[in-house]
């Protein structure tokens, strides 16, 4: 039996264990909350929503609601909880939404399954790794919005609220040159740290960045400049399990406290409105458990706020009549508000996985053995160590490309000159997301980001079903500016494995297609075996407060344009796409997004 059986029938198993266990702080039954009023409902458990429903409940006199369409956190199977299995679930999940790609036509109208997280804690689970992204991104977003609040400076101090940093102890074999003390929160919920296990390529990515010219050290990912080669920092708690906001934020005292409920296994169907002089007012929710069950309404006295991510958000908002007044009336939806800006400008990072054939037997591929992983599960639960505690990769870099690649109408991309244009996952196993393990050997991956993309993509409902996943059309490498700076990211990729530093380990190129060398055999590989590193965002946009509603969704305070009532805070909101994983951001906005509701309504 390989590792594959073996985490499909943990999934069962989990999925089962998932709706059945709930505590005295969790509902599952709709009649609980039958048209009861709270302060504040929330749409939404995952790193947001969390994080919301936690910090407006630490003024015990607003009530919230916080409605989550997955399971509880109780219970949390295996591959949640051992950092190295969940990196390796595959798609179709119990815990993911499993959503599916409408044809990309910028890869080869090739379709597939994006994942985000379906439970209470969200993709805070399936997220391994913390980065903060560049100062610039920040910078941008506050340009962008006319709100310093979101610069890089404003957002430090949310980034440190939310992160518990844990120091390398005794025995690490990392050091004070490969991380910054002071770039980082250590009383925070939300656990990171330095990776924990070992990788065979870590001294040799040592080597490359002390001796090759073009990789030099990052010394701190997250200190807001990460050009550069840095150790990387995984969510992964002191026990050696993986971090998630539910445990980290929903702790015993939390979920005691009789101003917070929270149901799960609840779908969103559609938000209620109420009219006033001044416009349209969100005054309440209806979900329902099934396609088939009855559905229920609750309502909220002061705001409803949507953190149900950058694809269940866009789509709740059309079902509800926020959105393209066009579309809303082609599916006789009626229409609130005309917000044509409703999932428009989704942005994503494409990836380009490339693997090498290792030449020793002790990469992390060793997890592709079944008796090797029920062996090393034991140990891991039992200690908290051993090769469970792997993380996603031990290493980022994070480069630009010359600027010579760029022509003069489409430009750099980029949100300043220290953003990175393109990312390296340097990994100590078999990565990719369309080819299957071969079935033996052992590999060396370079996971190649484009992280600066100019590609913009769409989500929009085709049916008032909200059972039925809205058309999610990132346009991947649809623009050529995207096209050129994956050749530049799949050639230095290259250049740092063909390195002879890397002699003693790895043999050749294995794939996806190791003799491509010219510009368009490279660009036809990247359209062949291209695909997301799912981190959208953009897809409820923020937008100055005296820019209308052609212009984006929400105000720089998150709530949104045109209605009262109703603000959003997530990963849709964001209007620039970070250079670095989404994880960081989506915490540091949460945590800033909860300050906003608490000063509105003190």
């Amino acid at each position: 039996m390989n590792t594959s059986r073996i985490l499909n029938l943990l999934s069962a198993v989990a999925l089962l264990s998932l709706l059945q266990v709930c505590s005295a702080g969790l509902l599952t039954d709709p009649a609980a909350v039958s048209n009861k009023k709270y302060d504040f409902v929330i749409v939404g458990g995952g790193t947001a929503g969390v994080i919301m429903a936690a910090r407006i409940t630490e003024n015990p006199r607003h009530t919230v609601l916080l409605i989550e369409s997955g399971a509880s956190h109780e219970n949390i199977p295996l591959p949640l909880r051992a950092p190295a299995l969940g990196v390796r679930s595959g798609s179709n999940e119990p815990w993911t939404w499993n959503h599916t790609i409408v044809p990309q036509i910028g890869l080869e109208n090739r379709t597939f399954t994006y994942q985000t997280g379906h439970i209470l804690g969200g993709s805070s689970y399936v997220y391994g790794l913390y980065t903060r992204s560049t100062d610039q991104i920040y910078d941008k977003i506050a340009k962008v919005s006319g709100d310093n609040g979101w610069s890089w400076n404003s957002l430090v101090p949310y980034f440190n609220k939310a992160e518990g940093f844990i120091l390398p102890g005794n025995g690490s074999e990392w050091s004070g040159s490969d991380f910054e003390s002071s770039a980082h929160g250590t009383r925070g919920p939300f656990n990171t740290r330095l990776p924990i296990f070992p990788n065979d390529i870590d001294p040799f990515i040592a080597q490359l960045v002390a001796t090759v010219p073009g990789f030099s050290k990052r010394h701190d990912i997250s200190s807001g400049k990460a050009l550069g080669v840095g150790v990387s920092q995984p969510s992964i708690t002191k026990a050696g399990s993986a971090s998630n906001v539910a445990t980290g934020y929903l702790t015993p005292d939390v979920l005691a406290r009789q101003n917070l409920d929270i149901i799960t296994g609840a779908r969103a169907t559609k938000l209620t409105f109420k009219s006033s002089p001044s416009g349209p007012v969100a005054n309440g929710v209806q979900f329902t458990p099934s396609p088939n069950a009855n559905t229920t309404s609750v309502f909220a006295n002061n705001e409803i706020i949507l953190s149900a991510g950058a694809f269940n958000t866009p789509q709740l908002l059309q079902l509800s009549g926020i959105g393209s007044s066009t579309l809303l009336k082609s599916l006789k939806v009626p229409v609130i508000l005309n917000s044509p800006q409703v999932g428009r400008n989704l942005r994503d990072h494409v990836t380009m996985p490339m693997q090498w054939l290792a030449s020793v037997n002790t990469t992390l591929d060793r997890l592709q053995n079944a008796t090797f992983v029920t062996e090393q599960t034991a140990l891991w639960e039992s200690t908290g160590a051993g090769i469970l505690t792997a993380s996603v990769a031990n290493h980022l870099g994070f480069f630009r490309v010359n600027s010579s690649v760029f022509d003069a109408q489409t430009g750099d991309p980029s949100a300043g000159p220290d953003c990175a244009h393109y990312e390296f996952l340097f990994r100590d196993c078999w990565q990719s997301f369309t080819l299957p393990y071969p079935g033996q050997g052992s590999y060396v991956s370079m996971g190649m980001q484009v992280t600066s993309t100019s590609s913009i993509g769409t989500v929009t409902i085709n049916t008032t079903n909200p059972f039925t996943s809205p058309l999610i059309d990132p346009q991947y490498f649809t623009s050529p500016t995207d096209i050129k700076i994956g050749i530049q990211g799949v050639r230095a990729a290259r250049q740092a494995y063909g390195s002879p530093i890397f002699k003693d380990i790895l043999v050749r190129e294995f794939g996806p297609n190791p003799n491509a060398t010219t510009d368009a055999e490279i660009e036809a590989m990247l359209r062949h075996s291209g695909t997301t590193l799912f981190h959208a965002v953009g897809t409820a946009q923020m937008a100055a407060f005296n820019s209308g509603v052609e212009k984006g969704v929400v105000n720089p305070d998150l709530t949104v344009k045109g209605v009262k009532g109703l603000r959003i805070v997530d990963a849709s909101v964001i209007p620039v796409l970070p250079d670095a994983h989404t994880l960081a951001p989506v915490l540091a906005f949460a945590e800033r997004g909860a300050d906003l509701v608490k000063a509105a309504w003190p």
